[in-house]
Parts: structure tokens; C-alpha cells; sequence
């Protein structure tokens, strides 16, 4: 197959970006797609997601950037699980080579020269987690990608920054990047409770067609969680929403592949709802008690 190099990409923090990024490529791995994950946020969140320390001496993507000898696969590790997944760890000096690049022009194109080589050719999936925010780094993801994924939490305010996001796209892919588009948007954290939740999948639909709305992923603890033991959802909890809805997600974006987890075809248990209490009627019932006792009634 061709491959694709996709980002998942939103200046807006707290959406999704970086579980969207860790568990569609574990689970592209999953589906049998040799994919490589490239952690291009100074926070490290994608590397200690799947349980690399941000502390190591291990290569990392700032090496390869700021060493012209290197190449991608000399700083590529491998992921312990799922097989297929290997990541391109991050550091935190890449804090340092946004102002360190900015000087050099040259270092614009510097990370989509690196896809490009011979050695690359066998990976189906470049996953590219860039930093929330608009510096080199976010720029530098756009101009080596293909496509971008935008996850979109479910909220008011994410309309404005998915707004932002597109016009960014279009300003990229006018200027230095004319293979770049939106392949989807992602909606995240999404719970049927809330109905400003609906109204931003509405609105998604009618601004930019169902067709570039992905399978949403519910609002789940477990996503949340899997990062904390250094494990895609897959791996931490494979009967929970997450994984299911992440699961569908990558379905989705390849077209052609099936995700295949310990606990995928098992029903994910409901949590049990709370008891509605009918505050008035107990008023009333234990003012009942009382004016008894006193004789009053």
C-alpha cells in the first residue's frame, strides 16, 4: 500500500490529540499496518503514553533534526505492544530547537526530507503528534504530512479552534504543501448527556458534510488512564468504550483493515444509573413523622 503520512492536529489543548495520535496508530499496528508514531511535542506525552521516559538517554526526534548524519530508523524504537508499532520518541530540548530552527530556514522542510528516504518505504503509517500550540514543530508536522486528522472536543468552544485549524490547512496547502488536506475530524469526549454535545455534531455535519465526520469516541476514565501505565487503550482496557470507539476510528481511516484485540467482540458493561429520589414526597412523608410525634397533626 502507499503510504500515508498523517497528523493529528489542533492548537487547542485538552481535545483528544494526543490519545487520538497514540491509540489510531496502535491500532493500525493492531491491523497488521507496520506504522511509526513521531512524537513531535517538547510535553513527551505520546512517548510516555506508550511507557518511554521523557529522562532517557535513548535517540530522540531532536537528535535526528539537529544531526544531518541521522536518519529516522537510526532513532526509531520499537513499541513493546502491539507489534508493527514503533515510535520516533520525543525530548524535551525540542523546546530549545523551536527557537534553535527558527534562525535557520533551512530547517523548515528538515523533517519531510526525513520521510522521504529509501529506508521509509516499508512503513504504511507516518502518525505525526505535534505541540498544541503554532510554533516550527506544528508547522514543520504540516509540511511532511499528507493528510491531518482534527479532533474536536465536543464543547462550544472547539468550533472556533476547529475553524482556526482548517484555515491553517488551507494556508499550508496554498503555500508549501499542496499534498496536505483533511482526511476527517474527529469528534472526542463525547457523552449523549450533554446536548451542546449534539448540536457540535450537528454543526460539524453542516459545515463541512457527514462524510468528514469520523466515528466519535465517547467520553471514557479508561482513555484517560492508559496513559499513566504507559499503554495504548487496547492494552489497558480492551472492554471499554475507548477501545471500541477507537477501534472503529482506525476501521474507518484505512477502509480496508480490521482492528483485532483480546476483548473486542465483548459487551462493554453499562455502569449502573443512579436512582432518581423524589426529594418533595420524603419532605413531606418525614414532616408527616414529626408533626405526629408532636401531635399536631
Amino acid at each position: 500500500m502507499k503510504q500515508r503520512r498523517i497528523v493529528f492536529g489542533n492548537r487547542k489543548g485538552g481535545c483528544g490529540k494526543t490519545s487520538s495520535a497514540v491509540n489510531v496508530a496502535a491500532g493500525l499496528a493492531l491491523a497488521g499496518r507496520k506504522t511509526l508514531l513521531v512524537d513531535c511535542d517538547a510535553q513527551c506525552h505520546a512517548s510516555i503514553s506508550l511507557g518511554f521516559s521523557p529522562y532517557s538517554q535513548m535517540p530522540s526526534l531532536y537528535d535526528v533534526l539537529t544531526n544531518e548524519t541521522l536518519k529516522i530508523t537510526d532513532v526509531m524504537a520499537p513499541v513493546k505492544w502491539p507489534e508493527k508499532l514503533y515510535i520516533v520518541p520525543s525530548s524535551n530540548q525540542l523546546a530549545a530547537y523551536e527557537l534553535e530552527g527558527k534562525r535557520d530556514p533551512k530547517s523548515r522542510n528538515r523533517l519531510a526530507n526525513l520521510f522521504m528516504t529509501t529506508d521509509m518505504a516499508d512503513i504504511d503509517y507516518i502518525i505525526i503528534d505535534p505541540p498544541p500550540t503554532l510554533g516550527l514543530l506544528f508547522v514543520k508536522s504540516l509540511i511532511a504530512a499528507s493528510e491531518v486528522v482534527i479532533p474536536v472536543q465536543t464543547h462550544f468552544l472547539s468550533m472556533e479552534s476547529l475553524a482556526e485549524m482548517v484555515r491553517l490547512v488551507y494556508q499550508v496547502n496554498a503555500t508549501v504543501n499542496p499534498q496536505l488536506k483533511i482526511t476527517g475530524i474527529l469528534p472526542t469526549f463525547y457523552s449523549r448527556q450533554i446536548r451542546l454535545a449534539k448540536d457540535v455534531i450537528k454543526e460539524i455535519k453542516k459545515n463541512f458534510g457527514e462524510d468528514m465526520l469520523l466515528p466519535l469516541v465517547r467520553q471514557d476514565f479508561a482513555i484517560a488512564e492508559a496513559p499513566g501505565f504507559g499503554k495504548c487503550i487496547y492494552k489497558h482496557a480492551p472492554v471499554s468504550m475507548g477501545a471500541t470507539d477507537y477501534a472503529a476510528v482506525v476501521e474507518r481511516l484505512d477502509g480496508n483493515c480490521t482492528v483485532n484485540f483480546p476483548g473486542k467482540n465483548k459487551p462493554v458493561k453499562k455502569k449502573p444509573q443512579l436512582r432518581k429520589i423524589n426529594v418533595s414526597r420524603k419532605k413531606k412523608k418525614s414532616q408527616g413523622r414529626i408533626h405526629k410525634k408532636k401531635g399536631l397533626s
